[in-house]
């Protein structure tokens, strides 16, 4: 296949994506509705990944999760690394850039940011020794918690 071929294919493919991510109408030569059935299966299947991997914030957002979810999802790609975990820790970001911080998942955020690395790319496994410090709860605690390879995690609150 010619380089022009392969620059081609690869458009054709980028605008299927987006169309199946929900973010660009279908491509000429596709079935709409097809298409579309599609694209609501992979959010429903994505939706339902995150709210496995962050049961807290399914439960805190209640009947609004879904809805927050959708209208996080279609701006925001799949992270290419950390799967469901890095989604939904995508998501809170996303909620609390909008103004919406989930007070209830505090704890399990920071045990990811203790055990993960948020990159371009998603989270990636820390290496090494990893320290993170923290006000959390109610009523407000500071939270250390240190990570040292080998030897695990050992998690320090002090009331403030």
């Amino acid at each position: 296949m010619s380089v022009e071929g392969r620059r081609e294919l690869a458009a054709h493919q980028a605008a299927l994506v987006a169309a199946l991510a929900g973010q660009a109408a279908p491509p000429f030569g596709f079935d709409a509705d097809h298409l579309r059935a599609t694209a609501v299966s992979l959010a429903n299947k994505r939706r339902r990944a995150v709210a496995r991997a962050w049961p807290g914030l399914t439960d805190a957002l209640g009947d609004r999760f879904a809805e927050r979810f959708d209208a996080y999802a279609k701006s925001a790609p799949l992270p290419s690394d950390g799967g469901p975990l890095a989604d939904g820790r995508a998501f809170l970001r996303w909620l609390t850039a909008a103004g919406e911080p989930v007070l209830a998942c505090e704890m399990q955020q920071f045990a990811v940011d203790l055990r993960f690395r948020w990159t371009n790319g998603g989270l990636t496994p820390r290496r090494g020794l990893a320290v993170k410090f923290a006000r959390l709860g109610k009523p407000r605690r500071t939270i250390i918690a240190v990570r040292l390879p080998w030897l695990g995690e050992h998690w320090f609150r002090m009331r403030s």
